[in-house]
């Protein structure tokens, strides 16, 4: 049987992340896949496409898992494209099974060109910023803008402050370039930071000593102000967010 592998393609400028599957889509490999495919939509891509086209076994019924991952109809997520040619016995399990789920296009170049022509969506907001000092307020003004934008100002200062300190702890801890992003879903405010570092963040505790603890009370803010808050380690580097929850 064909070893199942997957390559993944992120460009945070175009906000397309891209998924190359190649082999036997086994029911066990789709364990294996799933974690992958929830650490590229917690990046908040504007799209995520996943090639099938090498793709030689597939289960119909395990192709779902691109639909619940994905959160189909369900609040503002990132779209989702499977890109396999019809003459393909993965497209042509694609189109008869989850085409009314997932959307499913010819090629990643007509995915590419759908998202690319599709209006921008207005709630996903993103910035790239070096790791410099200025970094943390040009957060804020990005989040600031963003709950303006969504008619949610009551919640501006919580989330600005929250965005601060994820891209201090970033810049300080991380020192590398920065992809700072604002989403709003369905419930929620999510703003994520992702960078080039595979060291993964400590959240403070009571045994640590006092100057660790200094440098850890970033994580303390957040904790206190989010609803929720985690991280992903990532091929190159980490992405970590924190949500609010929007008031009833």
């Amino acid at each position: 049987m064909t070893t199942f592998t997957w390559l993944v393609h992120r460009d945070f400028t175009s906000g397309i992340t891209q998924m190359r599957l190649a082999g036997a889509l086994t029911d066990t490999e789709l364990v294996r896949l799933a974690p992958v495919l929830r650490r590229c939509l917690v990046e908040e891509p504007l799209a995520l496409l996943v090639e099938l086209d090498e793709v030689t076994v597939v289960s119909p019924i395990g192709l779902r898992v691109f639909a619940i991952i994905s959160g189909a109809g369900t609040g503002h997520r990132p779209a989702l494209h499977l890109c396999a040619r019809p003459d393909t016995p993965a497209g042509r399990l694609a189109r008869d099974g989850i085409r009314d789920l997932v959307s499913v296009q010819d090629s990643v170049l007509d995915a590419t060109k759908l998202v690319e022509a599709s209006p921008r969506s207005p709630y996903r907001w993103h910035e790239y910023l070096p790791p410099r000092a200025q970094s943390p307020a040009q957060a804020r003004r990005l989040i600031g803008t963003a709950c303006r934008s969504w008619q949610l100002a009551a919640l501006a200062d919580e989330a600005k402050v929250i965005g601060s300190e994820l891209v201090s702890n970033a810049v300080e801890h991380a020192g590398t370039e920065l992809d700072v992003t604002a989403t709003r879903q369905a419930g929620a405010i999510r703003i994520s930071v992702r960078d080039r570092s595979p060291r993964l963040p400590t959240p403070v505790s009571r045994s640590m000593p006092a100057a660790a603890a200094r440098r850890g009370r970033g994580l303390a803010i957040i904790e206190a102000l989010a609803s929720d808050w985690g991280y992903a380690g990532l091929a190159e580097g980490k992405a970590v967010w924190a949500a609010l929850r929007l008031p009833d």
